[in-house]
């Protein structure tokens, strides 16, 4: 069974979403509508599934193969042992508080994405999307040895 090749996969994904931006914008950092929003300099908080499912589409891979591919290359912030990337959070935009489930996704995939592909010549500012201070602990302690988000993230 050959090797995959995981650069390959990472490159179709940000092709496909530079291209998806592209053509809809708001699939990214508009808190309530987007499969991910900016959250600091170094993270999006993605809306899982969604975000593996839209992502898989726009890049023609199977969602399974979107995280795998998003865990193994440290594009989804994980914790050892189980290298689950996914955490329920309670998040809040306009004063309106949801838990959903949600991935750190390193800025850098998502930002070269659109900047590569997606025609945007400076990184995304950031969203007004935040996480609850309640779940902060839990936060960093899933960030265990790696820097976790700001403070600003947090209402």
């Amino acid at each position: 069974m050959p090797l995959k090749d995981y650069s390959e996969i990472i490159e179709r994904l940000q092709r496909g979403l530079g291209k998806g931006f592209a053509e809809e914008p708001w699939i990214l950092n508009m808190a309530g509508k987007s499969i991910a929003c900016k959250i600091d300099h170094l993270h999006y908080l993605a809306v899982m599934p969604a975000f593996v499912d839209q992502l898989g589409r726009l890049g023609g891979v199977f969602p399974d193969q979107v995280t795998e591919a998003l865990v193994r290359t440290g594009n989804f912030i994980t914790k050892a042992p189980e290298r689950n990337p996914i955490l329920p959070l309670t998040v809040s935009w306009g004063g309106r508080a949801v838990t959903i489930g949600a991935a750190f996704v390193d800025a850098d995939f998502i930002d070269r994405a659109v900047r590569t592909y997606g025609g945007l010549h400076t990184p995304l500012n950031l969203s007004d999307l935040r996480i609850s201070s309640a779940d902060r602990e839990r936060v960093e302690a899933f960030f265990e040895d790696k820097t976790p988000p700001q403070a600003l993230v947090y209402f």
